[in-house]
């Protein structure tokens, strides 16, 4: 049997196997070591079981040609400054750029370390490159990176980006390394990070989440590769915060601040929903260093394992689709060119599987199914055999793939609210949704290190509509083409902006306003809401957004600016190859519209061929007018990253819009818009909607936003004050929902305000039953409901009877 068939047969267990032997506890050491060494070096190489693989061919033949380029670049004389004539050292330890260039350095080493010493490589062995890579480490060590330097610029590379390098890059090389190199790189190693619970040298500043990983990982690196066994049980004990009882540990949900709350919520920079990237990381390291110290003395055996692998389900998965994590929770990854969505996702699957063959059941089972569905409805991009993948992770997903055994999960079809992080993600058969809201306990956006400088307006609404017709919507070139003043679904002024690009530091500005989230209904409905305020006060307004099986309807009301600037909001503003433009249907009208034509104006409907319709809604409020546009918009993705390892490409990209805008006029007062998006529609089911739509505006004011849906006796608003509407009374800001089934009426509520400890609801009818009850909710007099609030904008329902 050759080996591929043999891997095959085995199934998505063979490498991950491996990986965690469970043969028995390792000794101590030395020898123990050195098996933890060669568990690491599999992680990093997939080792021998890549070749002859074929669909991995191309992946080993781009590995070689990395390596090619950084070494035939590579400066190599007897006396230099740095190893790359395009990154020069000078300045390090004073110098931003320079530290920035450190971490370009060790970067370039590992990809030449990786050559070197993956089977089938065409430099695997090559002892002029090891050669070559040891004498570039040394010149770093000699001048660039030990305990007389200090750190300047950016604090990350120095304790988590070089030192992760630093240790894959000598378990790559451990046996060509020599001894007092491997001791001084160490060394350095331990001297910027000595401690994975805190920042720096200092004891003042605690590592949360993805951070605390990150170091705990480096930390069991190096205590392997120096032979000390106290700091792997450091870096593993740093997992679970011993030190400080478990108040930072990742195994524990939080209440505020950084990691993972209990309803499926991950925060990362203290304001910002992170798990598409700092959640894979801390997912991805974890997995990682239990696959390495499985079976061994320094085992992770933390009993609140549990909250991470929950994780996988609760906090991940709703924000999937398919195989492509959601941008809504990347940050400012959105701006990194090497980092588009599906990459993100190839990490969360891969960490996924090498955490699978450890777990128990139902965990493992349920982990398989999940990663083989993601991977199978990723239709246009692979993870196996992409070069943003090691060839163990490839290795891993090609395995699950062709295991018959494993049932590939389907698609969620649900509608899911995570209040602790202002977001609600809402999966139908044929097209999923969700919206950026901010708050002020939720950031507008992230910037920072010269990433996402152009990010100013995400967190204002900005709404991600994914169809299975257009899965690489977002992946496309769109963040470089963007207009960032017209993303989907925010309102804006024309006040120009300043391009993050050269700031220092990282920087999420919060919105100033309470009022932000919402509410599902029995998994299948839901709504949100925030009371917007921009960024420097000269424009408000109040917007709502209802998720339905087939539609979203977005409300907006009091909007209302100052400063003589013209204000917009965009309703759609959907991305094409340029030259691609699809068909345009406005008002039941054929349209050839080509970049730079005159707008239309728009009375009632758009519909766009291979995407969806849009139709304008009867509701009070409205005021100014419609318009349609193509847009043809070129940029660079070094326009919005030019960050000192993530920094884009300065070479143009090109594509063309379709943009959808409601125009408010200048210094509008109390202006509003009321639109339905039909993601996946037909023509005809757009054109049906824009004469009979479905949804009735019950109403769209400045306190109250409130939509019915009568053929599912459903009602559902937002309340920004005490008010009354349709027979609803509230007594104090909150979202509602009411379904009417069966002789029944099931009431939900929820204070995304978080301002207030209870709220009464007077509901239409006569209802003088309380059939069941959240806790906290009571039936206080006919068709009055009393809800006791937590404080965390999470919802109480309640079922009445007559």
């Amino acid at each position: 049997m050759s080996r591929r068939t043999l891997f095959r047969t085995v199934g998505a267990a063979a490498l991950a196997g491996a990986l965690l032997s469970q043969a028995g506890p390792a000794p101590a050491a030395p020898a123990g070591l050195t098996e933890l060494v060669d568990r690491r070096r599999l992680v990093l190489t997939g080792s021998r079981s890549a070749e002859g693989v074929p669909e991995l061919a191309g992946q080993l033949a781009g590995m070689g040609q990395t390596a090619e380029k950084w070494w035939s670049s590579m400066d190599k004389a007897p006396v230099r400054t740095s190893l790359w004539n395009d990154i020069p050292l000078t300045g390090i330890g004073q110098s931003a750029t320079a530290t920035g260039n450190l971490g370009l350095h060790f970067n370039r080493l590992y990809d030449m370390a990786l050559g070197y010493a993956v089977p089938g490589s065409p430099y695997a062995g090559n002892s002029e490159l090891a050669a070559d890579i040891v004498t570039g480490l040394q010149l770093l060590s000699d001048t660039a990176y030990n305990s007389t330097i200090r750190a300047a610029g950016n604090w990350w590379f120095w304790e988590i980006g070089v030192p992760r390098k630093t240790v894959d890059i000598l378990t790559l090389l451990h046996a060509e390394v020599p001894e007092n190199l491997r001791t001084s790189l160490l060394a350095a190693v331990r001297w910027f990070a000595p401690d994975p619970n805190w920042r720096g040298r200092a004891t003042t500043l605690a590592e949360t989440g993805a951070n605390r990983v990150d170091k705990s990982l480096a930390c069991c690196m190096r205590g392997i590769l120096d032979n000390k066994p106290e700091e792997i049980a450091l870096g593993r004990d740093a997992l679970s915060d011993t030190m400080r009882g478990g108040k930072n540990s990742v195994f524990t949900y939080v209440s505020k601040g950084d990691g993972f709350y209990t309803d499926g919520s991950f925060v990362q920079h203290s304001y910002l929903p992170y798990a598409g990237t700092y959640g894979v990381v801390a997912l991805a390291g974890i997995a990682e260093i239990i696959a390495m110290l499985g079976g061994s003395t320094w085992a992770v055996n933390d009993p609140k394992q549990t909250v991470l692998l929950d994780a996988v389900e609760n906090t991940f998965a709703p924000f999937v689709w398919d195989g492509r994590i959601m941008d809504t929770i990347r940050g400012r990854a959105v701006s990194r060119q090497r980092e588009p969505d599906y990459v993100s996702g190839f990490g969360l699957i891969s960490a996924v599987l090498l955490l699978a063959p450890g777990c128990e059941e139902p965990y493992r089972s349920r982990f398989l199914s999940l990663a083989k569905g993601w991977l199978e409805r990723c239709a246009d991009q692979k993870l196996v055999g992409h070069p943003t993948q090691s060839l163990a992770k490839s290795l891993l997903s090609l395995a699950v793939l062709s295991d018959a055994a494993v049932t590939a999960t389907p698609a969620p079809v649900y509608s899911r609210m995570f209040a602790d992080q202002d977001r609600l993600v809402h999966h139908r058969p044929q097209w999923g949704c969700t919206v950026n809201l901010s708050s002020n306990r939720i950031g507008r956006y992230e910037w920072g290190n010269s990433e996402n400088n152009l990010g100013w307006y995400q967190g204002d609404g900005m709404t991600f509509i994914y169809t299975r017709q257009d899965p690489a919507q977002f992946s496309a070139g769109f963040w470089p083409t963007v207009d960032p003043y017209a993303l989907p679904g925010t309102t804006v002024n024309d006040q120009q902006r300043t391009s993050g690009a050269g700031s220092a530091g990282t920087g999420i500005p919060r919105a100033y306003q309470a009022f932000a989230g919402g509410l599902t209904v029995n998994g299948r409905w839901g709504v949100v809401g925030m009371d917007h305020l921009n960024h420097n006060k000269s424009l408000s307004g109040r917007k709502s957004w209802f998720f339905l099986d087939d539609a979203l309807v977005c409300l907006g009301a009091g909007i209302t600016g100052t400063g003589g600037a013209s204000v917009r909001t965009t309703l759609e503003n959907r991305s094409f190859e340029a030259g691609n433009v699809p068909v345009l249907r406005t008002d039941a009208r054929n349209r050839t519209l080509l970049p730079g034509d005159p707008a239309v104006r728009i009375t009632r409907s758009l519909h766009i061929e291979g995407h969806g319709g849009y139709v304008l809604l009867d509701a009070p409020g409205v005021t100014g007018t419609a318009e349609l546009a193509v847009i043809r918009r070129t940029g660079s993705w070094y326009d919005i990253n030019s960050g000192a390892d993530t920094g884009g490409s300065k070479d143009a990209v090109t594509r063309d819009y379709v943009t959808f805008t409601h125009r408010h006029g200048k210094d509008p007062a109390g202006s509003g818009y009321a639109y339905m998006a039909l993601p996946a529609a037909s023509h005809e089911a757009t054109f049906y909607q824009s004469a009979h739509p479905d949804v009735k505006v019950l109403a769209n004011s400045a306190d109250i936003q409130m939509i019915g849906l009568d053929k599912e006796g459903l009602v559902m608003a937002n309340f920004y004050a005490a008010g009354s509407a349709e027979g609803y009374t509230v007594s104090g800001p909150c979202t509602l929902a009411a379904h009417r089934v069966n002789g029944t009426l099931t009431v939900s509520v929820a204070d995304p305000s978080r301002t207030q400890a209870s709220v009464r609801v007077t509901v239409p009818g006569s209802w003088s039953k309380l059939v069941s009850a959240d806790e906290g909710t009571i039936l206080s007099g006919p068709s009055t409901i009393e809800v006791q609030l937590d404080g965390h904008g999470h919802q109480k329902n309640l079922t009445l009877g007559t």
